[in-house]
Protein backbone atom coordinates (compact mmCIF):
# COMPACT_ATOMS: atom_id res chain seq x y z
CA UNK A 1 0.00 0.00 0.00
CA UNK A 2 2.75 2.46 0.93
CA UNK A 3 4.67 1.62 -2.21
CA UNK A 4 1.66 2.25 -4.46
CA UNK A 5 1.07 5.70 -2.89
CA UNK A 6 4.74 6.56 -3.42
CA UNK A 7 4.54 5.44 -7.05
CA UNK A 8 1.41 7.54 -7.69
CA UNK A 9 3.03 10.62 -6.17
CA UNK A 10 6.18 10.04 -8.25
CA UNK A 11 4.12 9.72 -11.47
CA UNK A 12 2.24 12.93 -10.69
CA UNK A 13 5.49 14.83 -10.10
CA UNK A 14 7.10 13.49 -13.30
CA UNK A 15 3.93 14.33 -15.28
CA UNK A 16 3.92 17.84 -13.90
CA UNK A 17 7.58 18.40 -14.83
CA UNK A 18 7.08 17.02 -18.35
CA UNK A 19 3.98 19.17 -18.85
CA UNK A 20 5.74 22.36 -17.73
CA UNK A 21 8.90 21.67 -19.71
CA UNK A 22 7.52 20.44 -23.05
CA UNK A 23 3.84 21.26 -23.47
CA UNK A 24 3.65 24.64 -21.78
CA UNK A 25 6.70 26.02 -23.62
CA UNK A 26 5.22 24.98 -27.00
CA UNK A 27 1.92 26.71 -26.38
CA UNK A 28 3.63 30.05 -25.65
CA UNK A 29 5.52 29.86 -28.98
CA UNK A 30 2.26 29.65 -30.91
CA UNK A 31 0.67 32.59 -29.07
CA UNK A 32 0.07 35.66 -31.24
CA UNK A 33 2.50 38.53 -30.95
CA UNK A 34 1.29 41.37 -28.76
CA UNK A 35 -0.36 44.20 -30.65
CA UNK A 36 1.08 47.65 -30.11
CA UNK A 37 -1.37 50.15 -28.76
CA UNK A 38 -2.06 53.13 -31.00
CA UNK A 39 -0.40 56.37 -30.01
CA UNK A 40 -2.50 58.34 -27.58
CA UNK A 41 -3.99 61.54 -28.86
CA UNK A 42 -3.95 64.47 -26.50
CA UNK A 43 -7.18 64.89 -24.61
CA UNK A 44 -8.75 68.31 -24.65
CA UNK A 45 -10.99 68.88 -21.68
CA UNK A 46 -13.98 71.10 -22.09
CA UNK A 47 -14.51 73.64 -19.40
CA UNK A 48 -18.08 73.67 -18.25
CA UNK A 49 -19.42 76.58 -16.36
CA UNK A 50 -21.72 75.62 -13.56
CA UNK A 51 -24.93 77.54 -13.35
CA UNK A 52 -25.72 78.24 -9.76
CA UNK A 53 -29.39 78.77 -9.17
CA UNK A 54 -30.08 81.21 -6.40
CA UNK A 55 -32.85 79.90 -4.20
CA UNK A 56 -34.67 82.45 -2.12
CA UNK A 57 -36.61 81.48 0.94
CA UNK A 58 -40.26 82.50 0.90
CA UNK A 59 -41.15 85.54 2.93
CA UNK A 60 -43.83 85.91 5.55
CA UNK A 61 -45.79 88.13 3.16
CA UNK A 62 -45.77 85.39 0.51
CA UNK A 63 -46.91 82.70 2.92
CA UNK A 64 -49.57 84.55 4.88
CA UNK A 65 -52.27 84.39 2.13
CA UNK A 66 -51.85 80.59 1.85
CA UNK A 67 -53.71 78.02 3.91
CA UNK A 68 -51.96 75.86 6.50
CA UNK A 69 -52.25 72.88 4.15
CA UNK A 70 -50.65 74.83 1.27
CA UNK A 71 -47.82 75.98 3.56
CA UNK A 72 -47.24 72.43 4.79
CA UNK A 73 -47.25 71.02 1.23
CA UNK A 74 -44.86 73.73 -0.01
CA UNK A 75 -42.48 73.15 2.91
CA UNK A 76 -42.50 69.38 2.45
CA UNK A 77 -42.41 69.12 -1.37
CA UNK A 78 -40.13 71.99 -2.36
CA UNK A 79 -37.93 72.46 0.70
CA UNK A 80 -37.96 69.08 2.47
CA UNK A 81 -39.09 70.68 5.71
CA UNK A 82 -41.48 68.81 7.97
CA UNK A 83 -43.85 71.14 9.76
CA UNK A 84 -46.17 70.23 12.60
CA UNK A 85 -49.76 70.74 11.43
CA UNK A 86 -50.88 71.30 15.03
CA UNK A 87 -49.04 74.65 15.17
CA UNK A 88 -50.85 77.88 14.54
CA UNK A 89 -50.54 79.36 11.08
CA UNK A 90 -48.28 82.17 12.34
CA UNK A 91 -45.93 79.68 14.03
CA UNK A 92 -45.91 77.50 10.88
CA UNK A 93 -44.97 80.51 8.74
CA UNK A 94 -42.25 81.62 11.16
CA UNK A 95 -40.77 78.11 11.40
CA UNK A 96 -40.91 77.62 7.65
CA UNK A 97 -39.24 80.98 6.90
CA UNK A 98 -36.52 80.32 9.51
CA UNK A 99 -35.70 76.80 8.24
CA UNK A 100 -35.94 77.79 4.57
CA UNK A 101 -33.46 80.64 5.11
CA UNK A 102 -31.06 78.20 6.78
CA UNK A 103 -31.34 75.84 3.80
CA UNK A 104 -30.99 78.68 1.27
CA UNK A 105 -27.71 79.83 2.87
CA UNK A 106 -26.10 76.41 2.21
Amino acid sequence: MENSIGIVIGIVIVGFVVYNFFIKSDSSASAPAPVKAPAKTPVVEEVKEEVVEVVKAPTKAQLTPKTKKEIDDLAKNEWGIKLDARMTKDKMVATFVKEAKAIAKK
